[in-house]
């Protein structure tokens, strides 16, 4: 009632329904917790690509820093490199305490193929947000910790801007520009992206949420998020790192070899807005030389993806500074992009090899939800499944099954249970191919089950119909069948072939009949004949089978039947 005073009952019944809406709004399925777990992983396989490729520009600086070129760069390039380490080593050690924190995220997994032990996370379990909770926040807002990510997070870009300032500063201290050459001798290293890569970083104090009020930083990005979120949030935290990390190097190793040995010597740069794309997405990057020059287009160029030809004004177009990648990627992987960009200096063509890699993954635009209680296949029947992996295409996936066997069947696969296994399990195995790499699912359990009773009646044909209960006129029963069929709702359109039978009428000793005719037993027409109104035909032990595509089911049982002669 509207105003009246809750007695102390009705406020807990009251507090009993909100935990408990709570707790619907946080039952998030393991399918799309063990999908967030791949992305996570699949970020952090490119993370570790990156990473290769910056480890060998530093051994290129430092083992020519003897080099009057290379100077600068093999003084300040160690230092680009302590800022990245020392903020990616951080976040990784904040994911190891919290995949240590938790009971059981980290568990051993037994191959039993080859019998070798490894451990994997187990993120379908990472749905609670209480260790990154205490980790960050208390009472009174942040904890040490949380501050202390805060800090580093808002500092990082700053940090590389202040060894970016000292590096320019000795390198004009080097080439001094003069009235011939306002430049130097030289051109200047150009650190000006800076600004828009620093956007991944990007920190206010509060953010605008979309019920349009602000939140703290760090609750907007992190609190009462399931942990495998975090996680993945802060995997990407290290992706951008690694990634800005490298773009300064690149920048600095192309400006180096233009000082060195002119336009012969460029390397190309592939510059994108994000270093990873889903399938279906518009791929926007460009191919550009070095220090990019609004003014510089090239002649003519030769590109190919993983060896095939693009097309100039459909694959690409060339625009001022490089040359427009306007391609889509309906496969994920890794697109190798290759070919020479050419123009001409001194009348003389030349040309710039182009070596880059462009990394596809699919985008998530489906929840994947099961009902855990119907995982269920027939004895013998063909199941249809459908199975995917996030970001393996489809002809690249495999399965295989205990108790059973696993058929393809076009773009999905049909579970066939041995027929003697009724109430063990089948367990599925699922295993897929990307980039290279093989990835194994752990096997997922399906309870073997029976067939449903079919029902039995007396089919006297289309006209008069099957009968299974109530009145029956007598004349008609001897041209009858004695028919089976599953119940409507079952999903599997099959044919029950009745073999044998017992029939009793009235009081009379029961006969068997080794077919499905009535009229194949003499006794039973007999029987019939002396039958009167109000006697009882009672059908029952019931022989059938079904036949499938691949084998045939016996034993399938079917319900006994009467019927009252009018």
């Amino acid at each position: 009632m509207a105003g009246a005073k809750q007695d102390t009952r009705q406020k807990m019944i009251g507090m009993m329904y909100l935990v408990f809406i709570a707790m619907l709004a946080l039952n998030i399925s393991k399918e799309v917790l063990a999908t967030l777990g791949l992305i996570n992983d699949d970020v952090t396989n490119a993370t570790a690509d990156l990473f290769d490729d910056s480890s060998e520009k530093y051994v290129v600086f430092q083992n020519n820093s003897q080099n009057e070129y290379y100077k600068v760069a093999a003084q300040f390039t160690p230092e680009i490199k302590q800022e990245a380490d020392d903020f990616y080593n951080y976040i990784e050690n904040l994911k190891k305490y919290l995949l240590d924190s938790g009971n059981g995220f980290k568990k051993a997994r037994k191959n039993r193929s080859t019998k070798e032990i490894d451990t994997i996370v187990d993120y379908q379990i990472m749905d609670k947000s209480k260790y990154l909770d205490d980790l960050f926040f208390n009472r009174g807002g942040y904890t040490d910790d949380g501050k202390d990510f805060v800090n580093k997070f808002s500092n990082f870009p700053g940090n590389l801007k202040k060894v970016l300032s000292e590096f320019l500063a000795a390198d004009l201290e080097k080439d001094p520009p003069n009235d011939e050459k306002p430049e130097g001798e030289y051109v200047d290293f150009d650190f000006s992206f800076m600004d828009v890569l620093s956007l991944r970083f990007e920190y206010s104090e509060n953010v605008l949420n979309r019920e349009g009020k602000y939140q703290p930083y760090l609750d907007y990005h992190f609190k009462g998020f399931p942990l495998i979120a975090s996680l993945s949030k802060l995997t990407k935290i290290q992706s951008d790192i690694r990634y800005l990390e490298n773009k300064i190097l690149e920048n600095i190793l192309s400006t180096v070899n233009a000082h060195e040995g002119g336009l012969n010597t460029y390397s190309t740069l592939l510059e994108a807005s994000k270093s990873s794309y889903y399938t279906g997405e518009l791929v926007d990057a460009s191919v550009v030389m070095g220090k990019k020059d609004s003014n510089f287009r090239p002649d003519r160029v030769e590109l190919l993806i993983n060896d095939r030809e693009l097309k100039v004004n459909r694959d690409f177009e060339i625009s001022a500074g490089g040359i427009t990648l306007n391609r889509r990627f309906n496969t994920p992987g890794s697109y190798k992009l290759t070919g020479k960009l050419f123009f001409e200096r001194n009348n003389k063509e030349q040309s710039v090899d182009v070596a880059q890699i462009i990394s596809v993954i699919d985008k998530p635009n489906d929840a994947v939800i099961s009902a855990d209680q119907m995982k269920v296949v027939y004895r013998g029947l063909p199941n249809d499944l459908s199975i995917s992996i996030p970001g393996v295409p489809n002809n690249k996936l495999t399965a295989r099954a205990t108790n059973g066997v696993i058929k393809r069947n076009g773009n999905k696969f049909l579970a066939i249970p041995d027929g003697d296994k009724v109430g063990e399990s089948m367990r599925i195995f699922v295993s897929g191919e990307i980039n290279g790499s093989k990835i194994n699912s752990p096997g997922q359990d399906f309870r073997i089950k029976p067939l449903p009773p079919a029902l039995g009646s007396i089919d006297l044909g289309e006209r008069l119909g099957k009968f299974n209960s109530g009145e029956i006129i007598r004349e008609y029963v001897p041209a009858g069948t004695i028919a089976a069929k599953f119940p409507d709702d079952f999903d599997y359109n099959l044919d029950v072939i009745v073999k044998s039978f017992n029939i009793k009428v009235g009081s009379r000793a029961a006969i068997p009949i080794s077919s499905n005719k009535i009229k194949d037993s003499r006794v039973i027409r007999s029987y019939l004949e002396n039958a009167s109104r109000g006697d009882i035909i009672f059908v029952y032990n019931i022989d059938a089978q079904v036949k499938t595509e691949t084998q045939t089911i016996d034993d399938i049982k079917v319900t006994d039947f009467a019927l009252t002669i009018r």
